[in-house]
Parts: C-alpha cells; structure tokens; sequence
C-alpha cells in the first residue's frame, strides 16, 4: 500500500503507518480475515496501487500509542502485552496477531472506537471474533484457553454533556465490553472456514468477487419520500414504496396533485468514502466511475 502525506505531517508519521502494511503470502492478521470477502481479495491483488493518506490513519497511531505505554509497564507473573503470535495450519495458511494484553484468565484487546459504536453494538460481532481468534493464538502458544475476553474500548468523540442527559449514552469515556469465548474447537472451525473462504476468493477474477453486502458498504437502505412537487425537502420518509403509495392516496383526497413520492437510493457510504480498494473493485467502477477503469 502507497501511504501519501497530502498535508505534509512529519515524514516520522508516514514511517509509522507504512510499517503497517506489509503482506505475507498465505499470512493474514485477525483484523484482515474478518474484512468482506471483496475487501480481502482486492487488498491483496492491488496492493502495490492503493493509496491512503496518513489522515485516514491518525486514529490507528493513537491506538500504537496506547500500545507503546501497556509494554512499558511492570508485568505480573504470566502476564503478557503486545505479544506477536503466528500459526500456520495444515492447509499452509498462517494466521498471525499481536495480543494487546492477556493473562491466565482474560484476554484483552483494546479500541478507538465512536459512541455509537457502543451505543448500537455495531461492533461486537467482530470485537467477538477478534478475541476469540487472539485466544486461539495464545492456546496455541502456551496450551492454556482463556475463555474470557474484554474489549477495553476509548471512545474518542466522547461527550459529558450526553452522558448525563442520555440514558443509552456511555458513561463514562472508557468502557470494558465482556465477551464468552467458546472453546479452541469451535474456534479453530471458524479460522478453518475462514481459510477455505480466502482460498476459494483467491481462484475467482475481480467481477467474480461476492458483492459486499448493504451492511458491509454502510448502505441505510433505500426510502420513499413524501414531498410536495417542485419542493427538495420530503414531508414524511417511508421505508417502503407500499406505504408511501398509500401515504400519497390519502394526500390526493385533500390535496389533489399537489404532492408526488420520490425514490431515494440509499447511499454506499463505505464504498463512496471508506473503501481503500474502490477503484479496483468493479462495482464501484461501474457505479461510480462510469466503468471507467482505474490505471
């Protein structure tokens, strides 16, 4: 990956976020293998193209910072920080990680992350698999399972304000989420799964590749407005055409013609505004850049 400096930040950051994106052949990290399968295969195949800019990665350098001070800390017994785990598989697939912290008991990975993150939950599926995957690393490394993980999350945008008027709103600006782990058994058959999606994507061409579904683009979905004609602003969104159909009927009988029912796509924000690989992937071109392909 090409990391640009378009505001000129110190050359020290631009070392230190292209450290970070370095791949192995048949070697993925935790983080890359739970990517949309698209992502995945993309990321690999044009790797020596994408670009990024450092601004996009500020938040990753707080969470190295964070890292830095956890391994300048004095450990306990059998207390491990920033621990760098690797474990190839029989099928020649190597799945590495770097354990935040863990001890004989708990397993813990820590998060920049938004208060909506917490808020809607948005995040614990993955936060689960992430922990669960670092524990396998650890079983492997030592025989022990730690069945108990916590993702200690640090919410950047958090508000004191709304933390007081707010019932749903973190209290506090640092918040340990708890999670199960399950046993290595039905953790080494999820990374087993995982491997086999990787080598399945690895033999298909680029417009082969599984669309990324809404939720993995951040698609909100696709709503019909109520809006009086030749007006932008809508009087009611409907989340279906039925009932902005029936919305609109019931508007004719007093208001007859004065009012229409406008489709709104609903936006890919991922692909439009978060996705490094967009220009390489084929939905994107054809959607967004008119199928004119990226050089």
């Amino acid at each position: 990956m090409i990391i640009t400096n378009k505001t000129g930040l110190p050359d020290m950051l631009q070392r230190a976020v292209s450290k970070e994106y370095t791949y192995r052949d048949k070697r993925y990290s935790i983080t890359s293998l739970l990517e949309p399968s698209r992502i995945i295969a993309l990321k690999r195949r044009y790797n020596d193209k994408i670009e990024q800019d450092i601004t996009d990665c500020i938040f990753m350098l707080l969470g190295t910072k964070t890292h830095f001070e956890l391994e300048n800390i004095e450990l306990k017994e059998n207390e491990f920080v920033e621990d760098h785990l690797e474990y190839t598989f029989e099928n020649g697939y190597t799945l590495s990680g770097i354990i935040d912290h863990y001890d004989d008991e708990y397993l813990d990975d820590y998060k920049t992350c938004k208060a909506f993150t917490l808020i809607y939950k948005s995040d614990y599926d993955k936060w689960k698999k992430q922990l669960q995957m670092g524990a396998y690393l650890t079983y492997k490394k030592d025989g022990k399972w730690r069945k108990k993980g916590r993702i200690i999350a640090l919410i950047k945008d958090w508000n004191r304000l709304e933390s007081q008027t707010k019932s749903d709103y973190p209290k506090y600006p640092c918040q340990v989420v708890k999670f199960n782990l399950r046993t290595p058994e039905q953790v080494e058959k999820m990374i087993l799964k995982l491997f086999d999606n990787v080598i399945k994507l690895e033999q298909m061409a680029d417009d082969e590749l599984p669309l990324c579904t809404a939720d993995e683009r951040y698609n909100k979905g696709t709503t019909w407005a109520i809006k009086k004609k030749n007006n932008k602003r809508a009087s009611k969104v409907h989340n279906s055409e039925e009932e902005a159909k029936k919305h609109l009927e019931n508007l004719e009988k007093d208001y007859p013609g004065q009012y229409e029912v406008e489709k709104r796509e609903g936006e890919n924000t991922r692909c439009e505004f978060y996705c490094s690989v967009n220009k390489f992937c084929p939905y994107y071109i054809e959607n967004y850049m008119k199928g004119e392909k990226n050089d």
